[in-house]
C-alpha cells in the first residue's frame, strides 16, 4: 500500500448527490481533521444527474461552518465504487434498497441514523431539496450529529489497519 492511498473508505449516498451525501462527506472529512488525508469520503446518489452542483441550501449551510461545496458535482453510485467501500451510509431505507438491488454489500449498507447500532431513527435526516432554509439548517444539524458518533469508528478503523 503506497503512503497516499487511503486505507478506510467511506461512501455516502443520497438521490440526487446535490444535498445530503455531500454535505455527510464533508462533515465527515471536515470531523476527522488531519486523519481524513488517510480516509477516503466520497460521495454519490441513486438518482443522480452527472456533473450537478451542490443545491444553493448545501453550499449555505456548509458555508456557514467554513466547509466549500462549491466545486462539488453530483454522480451517479457505481457497483465498483460500493464493493470498495468499508461503510456505505445511505440517509433512507430505501436508498439501502436500491443499493442491495444493485448489488450493493449487505453488511456494508447503513442508514446513517441507525448505525452504529441502536443509533438515533428518531432523527432521520429528510431530503431538504427545494425546501426552506430552516429545512436545510435542520438536515446540516442532524448530518453533523451522525458523524460524530460515525467518526470515532472511521477512525477506529483507520488505527487497527495503519497498525496491522
Amino acid at each position: 500500500m503506497s503512503p497516499s492511498e487511503p486505507i478506510v473508505r467511506v461512501l455516502f449516498v443520497c438521490t440526487g448527490n446535490t444535498c445530503r451525501s455531500p454535505l455527510a462527506a464533508a462533515a465527515l472529512a471536515a470531523e476527522l481533521g488531519a486523519d481524513s488525508q488517510r480516509v477516503q469520503v466520497r460521495s454519490a446518489g441513486t438518482s443522480a444527474w452527472e456533473g450537478q452542483p451542490a443545491s444553493e441550501g448545501s453550499i449555505r449551510v456548509a458555508a456557514d461552518d467554513a466547509i466549500d461545496l462549491r466545486r462539488h458535482r453530483s454522480r451517479r453510485v457505481s457497483v465498483t465504487e460500493m464493493r470498495d467501500a468499508d461503510w456505505i451510509f445511505v440517509m433512507e431505507p430505501q436508498h439501502r434498497a436500491a443499493l442491495e438491488a444493485m448489488g450493493g454489500p449487505r453488511d456494508r449498507v447503513h442508514v446513517i441514523s441507525e448505525w452504529p447500532a441502536p443509533g438515533e431513527p428518531e432523527l432521520p435526516v429528510s431530503d431538504p431539496f427545494g425546501g426552506s432554509d430552516e429545512a436545510y439548517e435542520e438536515c446540516w444539524r442532524r448530518i453533523r450529529h451522525h458523524v460524530q458518533r460515525i467518526a470515532p469508528h472511521v477512525r477506529q478503523a483507520l488505527r487497527e489497519r495503519m497498525t496491522s
